[in-house]
Parts: C-alpha cells; sequence; structure tokens
C-alpha cells in the first residue's frame, strides 16, 4: 500500500517509515519540516503544516494514498500547560482538517488516527480496562486527544469513512527527546558513566508508574491495524504492566554500570500517577499483534545510542 504517514519527522514518525518500508509499503511522508538526514527515505516527502488545509489537500491529491498514519501532533505534556493554544489548534483542528480532506478528497483511504490511553479515567481498580471504558481526560494533552479520537470514529459512522484509532500507552526508544522521561535519565547515565558529570541524577517523582513499550513494537501495532483492523473501531495498544520510574532508573544505573546520588529536580516534579493498565485482547484477537521487545533491550539499545553532551 501507498501509506501517507503525517508527522513523519518525529520520533513515532521514523520509526513508522522505516517499518513500512522494511514490510513492502510504500510510505509517504509528511511533517511540517524534516531537520533529520537520518530519516529513512520514504517514497516521496511532503512539507505541510496539519493546520494548512490547502497544503494538507495539495498533499494529498498529489500523493494518492491508499491508507494513512496520523501521528501530527504535539506530545509533551506539559506543553499542554505552557502552549495551550498551540497543542489545540495542532492537536485538534489538524486532525479535523484531516478527516475534512478524507471526506472530500480520499474517501477509500484507511486512515488510523493515533489518540492515547489517557484519555480513559483513572483506575482505582487493577482490571485492565477495555476500548469501551469511559472517557474523562485529566491534562489538556488528554483532552485534545479524547477530541481527535471521538471525531474520527465519529466521522467513521457519520460518512462511512475507513477510519480507525490507536490507543497507546507511553512507549520509548532509541531517538526520543530527552524531555520525556527514559531519555532524560538515559542522557545523565550516560554522561556519568563518561566522567563528564557528578555522579547525580536529577529526576522527578520517582514514585509515579509507567507502562513502556518499545516504538518499534508500537508501530508494528500501527501497520497491523492499518492492515487487518476494522474501520470505526478503537484499539488499545500496550506493552503490559506498570513500572516504577524509581525502578527504572535503577536498571538503567545499573546497566551503565553508575552508582549514583539522587536529587529531585522541582521543575520536574509531577503528582504521583500511573499509567492505566490496558486490555489489548482486540489487537491481539484481530490482528494477532503481542509486543516482543523486552524493557531492558530498550533500555540497552537507548543506552548504546551515541551520547550528546
Amino acid at each position: 500500500m501507498r501509506i501517507l504517514v503525517t508527522g513523519a519527522a518525529g520520533f513515532v514518525g521514523r520509526h513508522m517509515i522505516d517499518d513500512l518500508t522494511r514490510h513492502g509499503h510504500e510510505p509517504l511522508a509528511l511533517d511540517v519540516a524534516f531537520p533529520d538526514p537520518t530519516l529513512a527515505e520514504p517514497a516521496a516527502r511532503f512539507t505541510a503544516d496539519i493546520r494548512d488545509s490547502a497544503a494538507i489537500e495539495a498533499a494529498f491529491r498529489t500523493a494518492r494514498p491508499d491508507a494513512c498514519v496520523h501521528l501530527s501532533a504535539i506530545a509533551f505534556v506539559p506543553d499542554g500547560e505552557n502552549r495551550p493554544e498551540t497543542m489545540l489548534s495542532v492537536n485538534i483542528a489538524g486532525t479535523m482538517i484531516l478527516l475534512d480532506t478524507l471526506k472530500r478528497h480520499a474517501p477509500d483511504c484507511k486512515t488510523l488516527v493515533v489518540s492515547t490511553a489517557q484519555i480513559y479515567a483513572p483506575q482505582d481498580h487493577e482490571s485492565p480496562v477495555a476500548e469501551d471504558a469511559p472517557l474523562a481526560p485529566a491534562n489538556l494533552y488528554a483532552v485534545s486527544k479524547a477530541a481527535s479520537d471521538i471525531a474520527a470514529l465519529g466521522y467513521a459512522r457519520r460518512f462511512g469513512l475507513p477510519l480507525l484509532t490507536a490507543r497507546p500507552n507511553n512507549h520509548t526508544g532509541p531517538g526520543q527527546s530527552s524531555s520525556f522521561v527514559v531519555p532524560a535519565l538515559i542522557r545523565q547515565a550516560q554522561a556519568i558513566a563518561a566522567g563528564r558529570t557528578p555522579p547525580v541524577i536529577h529526576a522527578g517523582n520517582l514514585e509515579s508508574q509507567r507502562v513502556f513499550a518499545d516504538v518499534r513494537d508500537v508501530v508494528v501495532a500501527y501497520r497491523l491495524l492499518l492492515e487487518h483492523g476494522a474501520a470505526g473501531e478503537a484499539y488499545n495498544v500496550s506493552a503490559g504492566d506498570n513500572r516504577k520510574l524509581g525502578a527504572i532508573l535503577d536498571r538503567i544505573c545499573a546497566m551503565a554500570g553508575i552508582d549514583p546520588s539522587r536529587e529531585t529536580d522541582p521543575d520536574k516534579v509531577r503528582p504521583t500517577d500511573r499509567s492505566p493498565v490496558l486490555n489489548t485482547e482486540k489487537i491481539r484477537g484481530q490482528t494477532g499483534w503481542t509486543p516482543r521487545i523486552p524493557f531492558d533491550q530498550t533500555l540497552r539499545d537507548m543506552l548504546a545510542e551515541d551520547d550528546q553532551p
């Protein structure tokens, strides 16, 4: 299939392009800019802001994709507090422009709109959350993704479009920005191990718990959903159980061969919380997807990346 990837130059987008290429698809990349020369070479590149309806329509007319993975978004949760108008315009208005473009110019283009597990209500129990659970987003990023998720499924019902959504839990892996917690800890560990900084890790709330999948497993889930997922359906994507951030840091330090002290960084502190545990029976049953990369392997691969002082 000819598959257009929005947000192709981002962390997940780069892995998505690589996975599609390796599995015989023809990826087409769309993003506001392509600053990274290491991006796997797609069949074509389209430079466009997802909020520019004329540019998005022109890209679809030229690309004529069979399918689309919509990854364009501002994904760093604190940006919702610091730049709310930008987050809402990119994540909601941009998605609406894409949906309207599909309706008018590419009604047969099967499209996966990537949402987030953060749209679900906080859990007070251990039972895994299924796709029909109530939505109760607790931050502006989750609000913007809930709106996009609901809109995509609504367009599928109202206009008969082949749209579906993915609701992933946290994912990390090689190439992720150090704005996010795991690569931030990795970079500090690398610097300590190399002797460039004192043996002190600066971190936020290490009591919080997260479910982390490897991004390379997550993009496989997205590809399989395009190949086998059902229109009008939402799918949870998750690797399993929660891990305390403190335990993740312990593992990183052991792998790096360091034993640093830890100091709390007030700018990084968030209230103690935990990722929702997701029921993934639906995606496993319909596509055969299962996460295959152990979390230790994810950490090893991230530690092996070139460290930028």
